[in-house]
C-alpha cells in the first residue's frame, strides 16, 4: 500500500518558520510554533543546533541512545521539498520557501546547465563565476540580529564555499571542526550574542556512507553528547533549541528505471535519487509522463511540473525558479531510488533522502 504523503507545512509547523520565531520571540498566540515560544519565554539568549540528517522518526526509535534530545522533544516539524540539505538549510536561514529562494534541489537546471548546489559545480567544475550564489539565491538570510551578524559555528571547511555564500551570507562564521570545539565556540559566542547557530553534519555524513546501523547510532550518541555538554556549559537563561534539515530512509538496492520507450523521451536528468527530475526532449513532456506513469506508477509519487507546483511542493514560486525544474518528477515511496547516469557515486549511498515520506520529511524540534 502506498505510504502517507507528508507535504511541507509552509507557514506553519515547518522549518521555514523557525528562525523568525526564535529571533522575534513572538507571543504564543501569533507564532506558528507556539509551543517553542512558550518554552523559550524568559530566555536571555538562544543557541540553535542543526543536526543534519536526524529525522524525527530516526530519533524516536533510538530514544535510549539520546535521552537528552528525546526527553525534550516537542511535536515534529516538516522539512521542505525536496527534503534535501541544500534546499532545507536555505529555507531555514532565509525563512523562504524553495520556490522563492531558488535552491529548489540538489541539482537544478540553470540556463542550459545542471548546477550541483552543495559543491556549486557543473559537471564537476566550479561554477561560482558563471552562477554567482547571490544571483541564484537572492533572498537575504535572517542572519543579522540587533544590528550585528549572527554567530554561526560549523566546520572550517565550509567557510568559503559558494553554498555558504548562498545561504549564510551576512553571518559571523566561526570555524570549528569537532564537537568539543563547537561547544566551546558556541558557549563563548552566546556570551556576546543573544542568538547563535551551530551546524553539525556528522549524522548525515555517516548515514550516507554506512547506512542506518551501528555507525549511525554512534553518530547520534556523539551528537547527544555534544548537545548535553552545550546545555551544561551554558547559563540556565540561555535556551538550547535543536532541529534538523531532513530525515533518512535506508538505501535499498532497488533502482527504479524506465523502459527504453520512456528513456527515449528523456534528454537529461537533475535532482537526486529520491526526487528525480526528468527533462524531456522539446515537445515530448506529455509522452514522457505517460511512460513514467505506466512504468513507475506503483513505486513512486509522480508529478508533472505543473502538478508539483499546484500541489504546493515548493510553496509560492517565481517563474525563474519554475524554469529550474524538470518536466516529470519521480519521488519513490519505498526505499528505492532513481539513478542518473551522470551521478554514479549516488548509487553507492547507504541511505538517502529527498522524497515525501514521513521518515524523510518529519524533523525533530527540541527545546532544552
Amino acid at each position: 500500500m502506498e505510504p502517507f504523503r507528508c507535504l511541507p507545512d509552509y507557514g506553519g509547523r515547518c522549518l521555514t518558520s523557525l528562525l523568525g520565531v526564535l529571533q522575534a520571540k513572538r507571543t504564543a498566540s501569533d507564532a506558528p510554533l507556539g509551543d517553542v515560544t512558550k518554552r523559550i519565554r524568559g530566555s536571555r539568549g538562544i543557541v540553535l543546533v542543526v543536526l543534519d540528517g536526524l529525522g524525527a522518526q530516526q530519533l524516536s526509535v533510538r530514544a535510549e541512545l539520546a535521552p537528552t534530545l528525546s526527553h525534550a522533544q516537542l511535536e515534529p516539524m516538516t522539512s521542505v521539498a525536496p527534503s534535501t540539505t541544500a534546499t532545507a538549510l536555505t529555507s531555514l536561514t532565509t525563512g523562504a520557501v524553495p520556490g522563492i529562494h531558488g535552491i529548489a534541489g540538489y541539482r537544478i537546471l540553470v540556463g542550459d546547465d545542471v548546477l550541483q548546489t552543495l559543491r556549486w559545480t557543473v559537471e564537476g567544475s566550479d561554477a561560482a563565476s558563471r552562477f554567482p550564489p547571490e544571483s541564484i539565491q537572492p533572498i537575504t538570510p535572517q542572519l543579522h540580529l540587533d544590528g550585528a551578524p549572527v554567530p554561526y559555528v560549523a566546520k572550517e571547511l565550509f567557510r568559503t564555499s559558494s553554498f555558504t555564500r548562498a545561504h549564510l551570507r551576512g553571518c559571523r562564521y566561526l570555524g570549528s571542526d569537532d564537537p568539543p570545539s563547537m561547544v566551546a565556540t558556541a558557549v563563548t559566542a552566546a556570551m556576546e550574542s543573544r542568538f547563535v547557530m551551530v551546524y553539525h553534519d556528522g549524522i548525515d555524513k555517516t548515514a550516507h556512507h554506512t547506512g542506518l546501523g551501528d555507525a549511525y547510532d554512534a553518530a547520534i550518541m556523539e551528537a547527544e553528547m555534544m548537545v548535553a555538554d552545550l546545555r551544561r556549559q551554558l547559563p540556565d537563561d540561555v535556551a538550547v533549541v535543536v532541529t534538523s534539515d531532513h530525515g533518512q530512509v535506508a538505501g535499498g538496492p532497488s533502482e527504479l528505471s524506465l523502459g527504453q520507450a520512456g528513456l527515449a523521451h528523456v534528454a537529461f536528468m537533475s535532482g537526486e535519487g529520491r526526487f528525480r527530475w526528468l527533462h524531456a526532449h522539446p515537445g515530448e513532456a506529455h509522452d514522457l509522463l505517460d511512460h513514467v506513469q505506466n512504468d513507475l506508477g506503483d513505486s513512486a509519487w509522480l508529478f508533472s511540473k505543473r502538478q508539483a507546483i499546484a500541489e504546493g511542493l515548493f510553496g509560492d514560486i517565481d517563474d525563474v525558479v519554475s524554469d529550474r525544474l524538470g518536466d516529470v518528477a519521480v519521488l519513490p515511496h519505498g526505499n528505492d531510488f532513481m539513478a542518473d547516469p551522470k551521478e554514479p557515486k549516488e548509487s553507492r549511498m547507504k541511505s538517502r533522502h529527498g522524497s515525501l515520506t514521513e521518515a524523510e520529511m518529519l524533523i525533530p524540534l527540541i527545546v532544552l
